[in-house]
């Protein structure tokens, strides 16, 4: 638990990553958890235009940019997340702006596939199979 604990001490790793994978994060915090926690904070960059124009959520140890956590697509309102160390950062999640659908993955970077599709009105599909290749094997 949280509570009574100071700030600098739950700042860390696991709960700034908890932080990005919620839905109510925002960028807008990141100044302040810059301030409390400079060793460990989040950092935000936009790059790319058109369908490819993205903001990118990283960890930041200090100075040094670390794991990416959240790519959102800036056009398409898709968001995907990210979990793993940086340079191997694999999919794990990506949240559908256009029907509120949210994807889970399963694998390692690179070789990531769809295990589970859940939908706005509850419904669920279960996928097994490799990367390009997963298949519905249940609803």
């Amino acid at each position: 638990s949280f509570v009574g604990a100071p700030i600098v001490d739950t700042l860390n790793e696991a709960t700034l990553r908890a932080y990005a994978a919620d839905r109510r994060a925002s960028a807008d915090h990141f100044p302040w958890l810059a301030r409390v926690s400079p060793a460990h904070c989040l950092s935000s960059e936009v790059t790319g235009a058109g369908a490819s124009h993205a903001e990118y959520w990283r960890l930041r140890r200090g100075e040094e940019n670390g794991a990416n956590l959240r790519r959102r697509l800036l056009q398409s309102g898709m968001v995907q997340h990210y979990e793993g160390e940086r340079g191997v950062e694999r999919l794990v999640r990506m949240e559908l702006a256009d029907d509120g659908g949210v994807e889970h993955y399963e694998g390692e970077s690179g070789a990531e596939r769809m295990v589970r599709a859940e939908y706005a009105d509850g419904s669920v599909q279960h996928y097994e199979g490799e990367k390009g290749a997963e298949r519905m094997v249940r609803v």
